[in-house]
């Protein structure tokens, strides 16, 4: 005689079930949410180890490993105070003059776009159109800038956040290979070379990453900066500079610096070298995207274009501007460890 419940009882059970795991769920969510923003100082921290790794072993071969490590850590912060020296300054003063002179530009730039109604038929739709640009541009630029202008505080939580992120790396360098050594032992025999496999792979693609990124902009910005001061455009460093940060996302930064940096040609300087710049900027992501970032990166770091999108617009979403830079290297990370261990057991398990 088969046992009956109910069908009221079995309903309450599921519902207590679902509701103890959407309390959980939140939980967790909340935990992660607080500790977020030193999650995001670790993996940055991990992204720099990983970068300067190669360097490291090579070294190694000839001093003791700490040794190795002091001295491409203390060869970083040499080359990252000259670079502050050289460049953080007058593109500091670069951004400060800018934002002081939005005002003035955002009428320049309603002026410009509002030249557009006599090579269109309709007037009243461009005059909307070029309304809505402006209001739009001057908007975001009026919003963005007080933000990075946050005086002391910023720079002094900029100079804190890099202090923190170098010892992170530091002690993630130093003690990496004893956790990886830890980790695997935690394996089952069958399994640990696959996962030595992973990590080594995750290794490899992370440095490949960081160090082409780093290349990537400084070549990508490089070009950009020339070509706007021979074309005399008011603010060609700092413009360089923020073509040369985006490039860290790959595919996707491009998108979001170009706007940026025609919007302020057209302010500044007109349409003339406003579309100059267009066919500048358009031509190095072509030369980039085809012939230098294979080049760069190479085999190593394999992402499609629609998980660089995807994982770009979830880190955006879920964290921000720091979100979006560390997406595509998580999203790396992931990549591996689905095609080298879920992807296998998956097979394995419904061959």
């Amino acid at each position: 005689m088969r046992d009956s419940k109910p069908c009221w009882m079995i309903g309450v059970r599921s519902w207590v079930v679902a509701a103890a795991v959407f309390a959980v769920a939140i939980l967790i969510w909340s935990l992660l949410a607080g500790a977020m923003s030193a999650l995001l100082l670790l993996f940055t921290a991990v992204l720099l180890s990983a970068g300067l790794r190669p360097f490291v072993d090579r070294m190694a071969k000839r001093v003791p490993f700490g040794a190795a490590v002091g001295i491409a850590f203390g060869t970083l912060i040499i080359a990252v105070v000259v670079l502050g020296f050289l460049l953080v300054q007058p593109v500091g003063v670069e951004l400060t003059k800018l934002v002081a002179a939005v005002p003035g530009y955002a009428a320049s730039l309603q002026d410009q776009l509002t030249a557009l109604q006599r090579y269109i038929e309709n007037d009243k739709v461009a005059h909307q159109i070029a309304g809505l640009l402006a209001n739009s541009a001057g908007a975001a630029v009026s919003t963005i800038g007080p933000q990075l202008l946050g005086g002391s505080r910023l720079v002094l939580g900029s100079i804190g956040d890099g202090a923190l992120i170098l010892l992170l790396a530091i002690g993630w360098m130093l003690s990496a290979d004893e956790l990886g050594r830890f980790v695997l032992s935690l394996m089952p025999a069958a399994a640990r070379d696959d996962w030595r496999d992973t990590l080594t792979d995750i290794g490899t693609r992370l440095s490949a990453y960081v160090r082409g990124v780093v290349l990537n902009g400084a070549i990508v910005g490089v070009v950009i900066g020339i070509s706007l001061a021979v074309l005399g455009v008011p603010y060609a460093l700092l413009l360089a500079f923020i073509g040369a940060i985006f490039q860290a996302i790959p595919m996707v930064g491009a998108v979001i610096s170009g706007p940026i940096i025609l919007l302020v040609v057209l302010a500044t300087s007109g349409w003339e070298k406003m579309l100059i710049v267009l066919a500048v900027f358009t031509v190095v992501q072509l030369l980039d995207q085809n012939i230098l970032s294979p080049i760069i990166f190479g085999s190593r770091v394999q992402l499609s274009f629609l998980l660089v999108i995807l994982a770009t617009i979830v880190g955006a979403t879920l964290l921000g501007i720091p979100g979006a830079f560390l997406a595509v290297p998580a999203a790396a990370v992931l990549q591996v460890i689905v095609v080298r261990i879920v992807a296998p057991a998956i097979r394995k398990a419904n061959p």
